[in-house]
């Protein structure tokens, strides 16, 4: 069941457990809360992912002082941080991201400056048995459907596979609108073990 599009997508949003907020500003406030769950939830990645994962505290603390970047900032009953997730229609704050890519795809979302890229994605541990990760999406979700756009992001295999990270953003947006959800490339890395002792006569 698809649900109604809210007027308001910049928020606030009130869920009773918890609230969600919105802005572009700075918020360098949330670093000291933010980091330790940032690390607690990406660190395993640097070992399980071949690609670099996770995002050094200087690149960390500057997604949050980006004013091209929206923070949706989910809090608890005591106003206490409890969530974040980044969104950005400038694809040129995603450094690891090719923009030419979804210029060329999607020239029309791209004229409109209709292509979204979420970055950081989290929830404080004790809040997990809430929907704060959902309802930061759905929020999220919100603004892209208002204008017939695209949401983009990437994940290694551990987190698409092991985690199923993706089937679940899926589903909250689907709940929202109609998104077709497809992945568009993927990387392999390769290795080449040597278990000789290289005395192979070459041809």
């Amino acid at each position: 069941m698809i649900e109604t599009i809210e007027r308001n997508i910049e928020g606030p949003w009130d869920y009773g457990d918890f609230s969600i907020v919105c802005t572009r500003h700075p918020r360098p406030d949330l670093m000291d809360s933010f980091w330790p769950v940032y690390e607690e939830s990406f660190g395993p990645l640097r070992v399980l992912a071949a690609a670099r994962q996770v995002l050094t505290e200087a690149e960390f603390t500057a997604e949050l002082d980006d004013p091209r970047i929206w923070k949706y900032v989910a809090l608890d009953a005591d106003g206490g941080l409890a969530g974040l997730t980044t969104l950005t229609d400038d694809l040129s704050t995603m450094p690891w991201i090719s923009p030419e890519y979804y210029q060329h795809q999607y020239p029309d979302e791209w004229s409109r400056k209709a292509i979204f890229y979420s970055g950081v994605s989290l929830v404080r541990p004790d809040m997990r048995r809430y929907p704060v990760f959902a309802r930061m999406m759905t929020c999220l979700a919100q603004r892209v459907a208002a204008v017939k756009g695209i949401y983009a992001v990437d994940m290694c295999g551990y987190n698409d596979h092991e985690r199923s990270v993706a089937r679940a953003a899926e589903h909250v947006l689907n709940r929202v609108a109609e998104f077709e959800v497809k992945a568009v490339d993927v990387q392999t890395y390769y290795v080449a073990r040597a278990t000789g002792n290289g005395s192979k006569e070459q041809s």
